[in-house]
């Protein structure tokens, strides 16, 4: 019997193997970008402020609601365990002190802003209940007190075709 063509066969696979010709899942396309959306760039712009460290994100050909933004723009947000979906109580982390069991008992809690017309203005439905639409601006801001000052950045909003 003869054993050529099989040492042949093994060979070849183990070369093809080698250089990187094997069939591979190709990886996920990128949901977000670093700054905000722009026309060139379209998608849902969302900025968060803690403690005036400002973070934007773009979320790229977003469509979906104001919750699920955040992980589009490659945020990571915790709810309360009384309401995971609709009460922010850590964003990317932050406050690191929260055990997000119910809400802040200093009164501290996580501001919830859309942009109207280049103006920001505190959300009138909460972020599960808000449809996000492509090329607006969305932002979230650590309230320490009532006296706590937005440092979101000017809203940049356009028209998506």
């Amino acid at each position: 019997m003869n054993h050529k063509p099989f040492r042949a066969l093994g060979l070849g696979l183990a070369l093809l193997a080698l250089t990187g010709c094997t069939s591979a899942t190709p990886t996920e396309a990128t949901t977000w970008s670093d700054g905000a959306c722009s026309k060139t760039a379209p998608g849902v712009s969302l900025s968060v402020d803690y403690l005036g460290d400002v973070s934007t994100h773009c979320a790229l050909n977003y469509s979906g609601n104001g919750w699920k933004l955040f992980k589009a723009a490659g945020f990571e947000v915790r709810g309360t365990a009384k309401y995971p979906t609709a009460f922010a109580c850590q964003i990317d982390g932050n406050p690191k002190s929260a055990t997000c069991d119910d809400s802040d008992v200093s009164g501290a809690y996580w501001g919830y802003y859309v942009a109207v017309n280049g103006s920001w203005d505190y959300a009138a439905t909460g972020a599960s209940d808000h449809k996000a639409t492509c090329g607006t601006h969305e932002g979230w801001v650590y309230m320490e007190t009532e006296k706590t000052e937005s440092h979101l950045p000017t809203p940049s909003e356009f028209l998506c075709n």
